[in-house]
């Protein structure tokens, strides 16, 4: 049954009724209570209104980590909006892409984003109306500053809107090449915090730190609603600095983060060399895979926590402090159904591998335009992840591998087919094949096995190198193998993979970290 009471709107205004006074956002040594923050939040929502801004319009939002991002996304749910965050860092193809995808007609850009589209926004012709939160004011744009100038919108409830009204589009990388834009519905921020809430013991006393992107299923979802059922505070930095993260944790008095498990590494290789300023006031750092070492190294608590933007980030996660040995992801959290099922979906026998498929009231919607991607994912509720599991005794699972093509990269998914696209439009390249290989410090790196044209003889590092516009940093191959072979084939013509990656060597490959820190 449908519920105006569950969606992110109405989580926003009750938190704001029963605790107006107390703080919440901390940017840049400034912090705003509840109250401050919801009157910014609703004089954003009437500058966006001035500009046509309604129930179900698509919104970009390419803005960098700062208060007025995390204003802008509450003020599109104020609306009943459509949130279509980018992220920085992209190309200009990868945001044309997804601009031109979602069908939004209203940008709102800063930073890396701006710098990326302002100039070519010739080419982006649903685009409308531009709001900049830069110094820089294309042709018809208006200022972000100039919006929150606006007298105060007053809440008032949005007939028909409800938990299963579109919230946000985030696109996330799949197994079949271009990003695909995930529909999640309103229902999904609120579900969303309570579960994290609820399984990880988020307390009002709280200060959760958030160093990854505002534009990313963590930032965006998970970070702000658990926040604000808890009722505690949210410090936003600009990015994560291995160097500069202790330091902001003990200044801001932040108690708790979620942390890719690359980003742990990183910190652990910073403390060799530079340890953290004394004890940190973190008490918890949720995560997806379990790391004793960075336990025993900080003295901050650990949970992990595995799930996937489809689901609107409500999945399985272990209590503080729980080591449930290899690959244990957690038990569900409130509200969820997991199962480990064989094609057909049914479920495989405790202890025996398959797909790990999720089930809530509040999974996505399907994939924009896609109706075959969402027919292979969305089953009668149920998700399929794509990633193989296993349920052992009291509903604890674990993470045994992947069926999709997907890349881990420092907490990014990287595409294999995306990055084989990329290559094969290179005269040089004849074919290619592109999978992840395991990383100390990233998790995975993106190698690439090339087969090139005969006599050709390309330098690895131009090849890589013409891929810079199209294809995000992260996604950018680290190994390169060349080879004029043609890659093994199964029986049926298709190539066979495992067979290809037994064949590849990391340490005989072109490293293209080693051949950057040498230029």
């Amino acid at each position: 049954m449908s519920s105006p009471e569950e969606t992110g709107r109405a989580l926003w205004a009750q938190r704001v009724r029963e605790a107006p006074d107390r703080p919440f956002l901390g940017w840049e040594g400034r912090t705003w209570t509840f109250a401050e923050l919801d009157a910014d939040v609703r004089r954003l929502a009437a500058g966006l209104a001035e500009l046509g801004v309604g129930r179900e319009t698509r919104v970009l939002s390419g803005l960098s980590n700062r208060a007025e991002t995390v204003m802008t996304q509450l003020a599109l749910q104020v609306l009943g909006a459509v949130h279509v965050p980018l992220l920085g860092g992209l190309g200009f193809d990868e945001l044309a892409y997804q601009m031109g995808h979602c069908g939004a007609r209203v940008l709102i850009a800063d930073g890396a984003v701006a710098e990326v589209v302002f100039p070519r926004l010739g080419e982006c012709p649903a685009i409308a109306q531009v709001v900049s939160a830069t110094g820089e004011r294309p042709d018809g744009a208006v200022g972000l500053d100039d919006l929150l100038a606006s007298d105060a919108l007053e809440l008032e409830p949005l007939p028909g809107y409800d938990d299963r009204s579109l919230l946000a589009i985030l696109y996330t990388s799949g197994s079949t090449g271009r990003p695909k834009g995930v529909m999640l519905p309103a229902g999904s921020f609120y579900s969303c915090g309570a579960g994290f809430v609820g399984r990880f013991g988020i307390r009002a006393d709280d200060n959760y730190i958030l160093p990854v992107p505002l534009a990313h299923a963590t930032g965006a979802l998970s970070a702000q609603s658990m926040t604000i059922h808890a009722g505690c505070r949210l410090t936003v930095v600009d990015r994560f600095s291995p160097s500069a993260f202790w330091q902001q944790a003990a200044e801001t008095g932040s108690t708790v983060s979620i942390l890719f498990p690359a980003q742990l590494n990183l910190l652990l290789e910073v403390e060799k060399s530079a340890p953290p300023p004394g004890p940190t006031p973190l008490r918890l750092v949720i995560t997806h895979a379990w790391n004793e070492r960075f336990r025993d190294a900080f003295g901050v608590e650990l949970a992990t926590v595995w799930g996937m933007t489809e689901t609107g980030a409500l999945c399985v996660g272990s209590d503080a402090g729980e080591n449930g040995g290899e690959g244990f992801i957690g038990v569900p959290m409130e509200g969820v159904e997991v199962k480990v099922a064989d094609h057909s979906l049914s479920p495989v026998p405790l202890g025996s591998t398959g797909e790990i498929c999720l089930k809530h009231r509040h999974v996505m919607l399907g994939y924009l335009a896609d109706e075959e991607a969402t027919v292979a994912t969305l089953t009668d509720g149920w998700v399929r992840s794509g990633d193989i599991g296993l349920e052992r005794e009291g509903g604890r699972f674990f993470f045994a591998g992947r069926l999709k093509n997907l890349i881990k990269r420092s907490g990014e998914n990287v595409s294999g087919e995306e990055v084989e696209a990329a290559l094969d439009e290179h005269p040089l390249v004849a074919e290619s094949l592109v999978f992840g290989v395991p990383d100390r410090l990233r998790t995975e790196e993106v190698a690439a096995l090339v087969v090139v044209v005969p006599g050709s003889e390309p330098d690895p590092a131009e090849i890589v190198g013409s891929l810079t516009d199209r294809l995000a940093r992260w996604k950018l191959p680290r190994y390169v193998t060349l080879s004029e072979e043609p890659l093994p084939r199964l029986g049926n013509g298709k190539i066979d993979r495992m067979r290809a990656k037994a064949m590849f060597d990391p340490a005989g490959a072109w490293d293209g970290s080693s051949a950057r820190s040498a230029t």
